[in-house]
């Protein structure tokens, strides 16, 4: 008969091996030393003298590399700043590689155009008496450009007198010869006398009408042109810029303007100016007109060294003005600047 009263042992209980890992657990509880978990690790063993001495060492090399990096950065920032601004500031035309090659052309100040006395109105081209220009004649010339020594400052012009009409006195003006005898009894009627120089810009030289007949092969005709006509006052600048080219600029007032036109008609087709000993007509319907200002334009056949002629000439006629533009370079006048010129100053004329 089976005895239910004591339970039967599990075998596998019973016989656990020796090797177990619940033993092999117990086993390695049981040597790990008092009061110490065995997750803990074990205190670092105390630095000596020399190891930190090393350490400080590293510390303060990083640091040293870590500032030349950040000074090495910063140069490399501000030349890169400074190198775009070089870039970025100037005129690209005055950058090595990227300027454009200079054709010539002339720096003039802005230009303005002379107060005119009080009563007097600016000319309306139909001919007649208002068609007469009532500034005074030495500041509708052309300034020097910047290449010849002149200043880039804006004429200031002073306010005309009640009396200024644009011509000199008889004071003002040379000893007249008998050419310029209507000029000097005209002038002297008017009364004017030259204004002060404008700021930035002298005032150009008053010359006697017949000045102009120096410029001539054959100036018999122009002297009793100028008489008939009855050439009242007559004004020139000259310059000569860095590239060597001369530039002279006349100009003459009569007293109406189918007296202009005889003399600008007459210049055109018959003056004979030393500067164009072998002369030809220029185009000009490519260039700007100006309206008001007539022009023809005349060059020399003879050419510099730059393959342009050596010298160009330019009559306008404005109203009662003619002015008569003459340009020399024995290396040769560039066309660029000759037209530049001829423009600007029909522009005073207009």
């Amino acid at each position: 008969m089976t005895d239910h009263a004591t339970p039967h042992e599990p075998a596998a209980l019973a016989e656990t091996p020796a090797g177990t890992p619940a033993e092999a657990a117990t086993e390695t509880f049981a040597e790990t030393p008092t009061g110490t978990p065995a997750e803990f690790p074990a205190a670092p063993a105390a630095e000596t003298p020399e190891e930190h001495e090393a350490r400080l060492a590293r510390r303060s090399a990083r640091r040293r590399a870590a500032a030349r990096w950040a000074t090495a950065t910063l140069v490399f920032a501000l030349a890169g700043t400074g190198a775009a601004l070089a870039v970025t500031a100037p005129e690209r035309t005055d950058l090595p590689g990227l300027a454009t090659p200079g054709d010539g052309r002339y720096t003039f100040p802005p230009l303005t155009l002379p107060p005119l006395p009080s009563g007097s109105s600016a000319p309306d081209r139909t001919g007649g008496k208002n068609a007469l220009h009532a500034a005074d004649l030495r500041y509708l010339l052309l300034p020097a450009p910047k290449e010849a020594g002149g200043s880039l400052t804006p004429a200031l012009y002073p306010v005309p007198t009640a009396s200024a009409t644009g011509t000199p006195s008889a004071s003002a003006t040379p000893t007249p010869s008998p050419t310029a005898s209507a000029s000097a009894s005209a002038s002297a009627s008017a009364g004017a006398s030259p204004s002060t120089a404008p700021a930035g810009q002298a005032p150009a030289d008053w010359v006697t009408c017949d000045a102009i007949l120096a410029d001539q092969r054959d100036p018999a005709e122009l002297r009793a042109l100028l008489l008939q006509d009855a050439c009242r006052a007559a004004t020139v600048r000259e310059w000569t810029a860095s590239d060597g080219t001369r530039t002279q600029i006349r100009l003459l007032r009569f007293g109406a303007s189918f007296e202009s036109w005889n003399v600008f008609s007459s210049l055109r087709s018959d003056a004979r100016p030393n500067a164009l000993p072998g002369a030809k007509s220029t185009s000009h319907s490519a260039w700007d007109t100006v309206e008001g200002v007539h022009l023809d334009a005349q060059e020399s056949t003879a050419k510099g060294a730059k393959g342009t002629p050596n010298a160009r000439v330019a009559y306008l006629c404005a109203s009662d003005l003619v002015a008569v533009v003459t340009m020399t370079n024995p290396d040769g006048v560039p066309d660029a600047a000759f037209r530049q010129v001829v423009t600007l100053q029909s522009d005073l004329l207009a």
